[in-house]
């Protein structure tokens, strides 16, 4: 029996052009999803995005909402290409609204006397923050102890270091139990990561 080699050139092409309208509408209707977060333990969150990827840990302001300062533990890394992160691209909206921005290393050392007990046990009762592709550990200088090093105004993200530091709000009402948001302003876009005390 003889086949007609249009027929199958004819068939051939239909079919093709059904599979790419198939694969184009299912593209564009399940769009790939642009940032995660997750929660990975009872006070650890992960955030991954297109800029940065960060882990926060809320462990120490969760079991002591107590105070004006409220202390945040973090890792972040550049997702794709280095960025500039200044002190003042950072801020915190409390249960009640106010949005709060990273104190100030004046204001940090100014407290420091009454906040070093709170940072010395901090300190003792970290949280694992290795939730995060392992990359050379490099410290994030917003925040210097007296005597310690130099504080910085920005701090840059690589792909190859994982920044660790700890964040310091001094919040006017003071550390309440409720729903907060870390706020974190890119260049292209915002990272908010919501978490509960």
């Amino acid at each position: 029996m003889k086949t007609n080699p249009l027929r199958h050139l004819w068939l051939l092409s239909a079919l093709a052009l059904s599979l790419y309208c198939d694969a184009a509408v299912w593209a564009h209707t399940t769009p790939v999803p642009l940032e995660t977060t997750r929660q990975v333990g009872a006070t650890a969150i992960v955030y991954k995005g297109p800029q940065v990827e960060l882990v926060l840990s809320y462990r120490f302001a969760k079991q002591n909402p107590t105070g004006n300062w409220l202390m945040l533990d973090t890792v972040m890394t550049a997702a794709t290409a280095p960025l500039e992160l200044p002190r003042t691209a950072i801020s915190v909206r409390t249960p009640n609204g106010d949005v709060v921005p990273l104190a100030t290393q004046q204001s940090f050392g100014k407290a420091y006397p009454e906040l070093a007990a709170s940072i010395a046990r901090a300190n003792a009762f970290l949280e694992p923050m290795g939730y995060l592709l392992p990359h050379r550990p490099r410290r994030m200088d917003y925040f210097s102890e007296p005597g310690r090093h130099l504080a910085f105004a920005s701090v840059w993200l690589d792909e190859w270091h994982n920044t660790y530091g700890r964040l310091y709000f001094q919040l006017p009402e003071g550390v309440q139990k409720g729903n907060y948001e870390l706020l974190v302003n890119l260049p292209q876009s915002q990272v908010t990561i919501s978490f509960a005390i």
